[in-house]
């Protein structure tokens, strides 16, 4: 069934289960009628032996026929409509009596029978049911057997044509019910030809086209919601993977150009000594920052790929947040910004630790960056209901509330025109936000322009 279509195995399978059902309730339907069929038989025989039993008397181990009209009466005398067969047999097996109807005929009798007994029998070739029932005297002893019998015919002709019918309409009900079934389930499956339609219309320049929903909020309502959900998620991957391409060749457009027009300027004509050191550590100076910009997006690259997994283990925070203090002493002293840890208390975190100072040097490389000349930059660390937290605050420029937002973004800079003299690129806190996402840490960030920024990392 694997090369069968989705319409076809619903069928099939219901089909399958059906049948074992319609088999099991046909099954049910014919053994309730042969039951009722053979248990009015055999109550027509109990009516019938308690009225010739109760017409015979046994005196000193003798039988009497007290009513002898009994035996003449008209069921007994017909043989084609309704007959009562009835006889006594004697111990030795001898009939003593029977009914007219018998003529030379006899029922069947088993000496193995010592009680009252139903069985099925024939009778001059014919299908009876038989009841076979022993005469005692006061004593218990049995002096005959009282046999009585009516036709079987009709009531195997019902059940034959029950079973028939029965045999013959299960094939019927379940071809039926096989392409009402199909049809059915073709009808309840046409959202998802729907949906395979429009899927296949879908490229990576139309990845605005949409699947519509169905009326009915079922299960292929939720797969065509969730498949929605998923292109948008892929669009907005597509989007940010050109902006990503067009961003990254701006930056490095620039540079490059600005050195090639060095370049030129070098050649056409001959200089100075000193023009030339200084031509060629200004160009020096933009390969440093090409270099660094290639690193950081081999660092975003990798950290994105979903690779890297972090390796958590327990450490001092107040001694990684020392170490990373002493790294930006440099660039700090070069503004004449201190940097400054406002907790003395220890406070001992899981993470990972090379990530997690790549985190606290990217924030402090950009507090330091946006900071103006003579301030400050203060960490403290404290604890709260959501676990330990690291805050990292300068008194820079700021950022209005609006760009808050994007602020993370790859290569966002409050400057869009990106001739601000701050040196940076856009990727810094983009690996930290990537960074804080693989180890499940908090971070969060409050701006105040013209005061300062303050970013939060919460340690769960």
């Amino acid at each position: 069934m694997k090369h069968f279509s989705i319409r076809n195995r619903i069928a099939f399978t219901y089909i399958a289960v059906t049948a074992l059902l319609i088999a099991a309730l046909f099954s049910l339907i014919y053994i309730v009628i042969f039951q009722t069929v053979y248990n009015h038989l055999d109550s027509d025989l109990d009516a019938e032996i308690q009225e010739v039993y109760s017409s015979i008397v046994v005196l000193d181990n003798a039988i009497v026929y007290a009513n002898p009209n009994e035996w003449n009466e008209k069921e007994h005398g017909l043989i084609e409509v309704n007959p009562t067969f009835v006889q006594i047999v004697d111990t030795t097996g001898t009939v003593a009596k029977k009914t007219p109807n018998l003529r030379e005929g006899a029922l069947f009798f088993s000496h193995a029978i010592s009680e009252k007994s139903y069985f099925d029998t024939l009778l001059a070739g014919a299908p009876i049911r038989q009841l076979q029932l022993p005469i005692r005297n006061p004593t218990g002893r049995t002096l005959a057997y009282l046999v009585i019998a009516i036709p079987l015919q009709e009531s195997l002709i019902v059940l034959k044509n029950l079973r028939l019918t029965l045999i013959i309409g299960y094939p019927i009900v379940l071809i039926a019910l096989f392409f009402i079934s199909r049809f059915i389930a073709g009808r309840s499956i046409a959202p998802i030809n729907t949906v395979i339609a429009t899927a296949e219309k879908i490229t990576k320049e139309n990845l605005d086209e949409r699947i519509v929903l169905p009326q009915n909020k079922d299960e292929i309502y939720t797969l065509a919601y969730t498949i929605n959900n998923l292109l948008d998620r892929l669009r907005d991957v597509v989007i940010r993977e050109k902006q990503f391409t067009a961003d990254a060749s701006h930056e490095l457009r620039t540079p490059l150009s600005v050195i090639k027009g060095t370049l030129e300027v070098l050649i056409r004509k001959p200089r100075e000594r000193e023009q030339y050191v200084d031509k060629i550590r200004y160009v020096m100076n933009e390969v440093d920052q090409m270099s660094q910009l290639v690193d950081q997006l081999l660092e975003f690259a990798r950290f994105e790929s979903g690779m890297v997994r972090p390796s958590v283990v327990e450490f001092e925070l107040n001694a990684l947040i020392g170490d990373c203090v002493k790294r930006m002493e440099y660039a700090s002293a070069e503004k004449n910004i201190s940097l400054r840890m406002l907790t003395e208390e220890a406070f001992v975190v899981k993470a990972d630790i090379s990530m997690t100072k790549i985190i606290i040097e990217n924030i402090l490389s950009n507090a330091i960056k946006y900071s103006s000349n003579d301030q400050s930059v203060e960490v403290s660390i404290g604890k709260d209901s959501g676990g330990v937290t690291c805050t990292i605050a300068d008194h820079g420029c700021g950022i209005p509330q609006d760009q808050l937002s994007k602020i993370f973004d790859r290569f966002y800079r409050v400057d869009e025109s990106r001739t601000s003299q701050t040196a940076g690129k856009g990727i810094g806190l983009a690996i930290v936000k990537r960074l804080a996402e693989i180890q499940h840490l908090g971070i969060s960030i409050k701006s105040t322009p013209a005061v300062g920024t303050t970013f939060t990392m919460t340690f769960v």
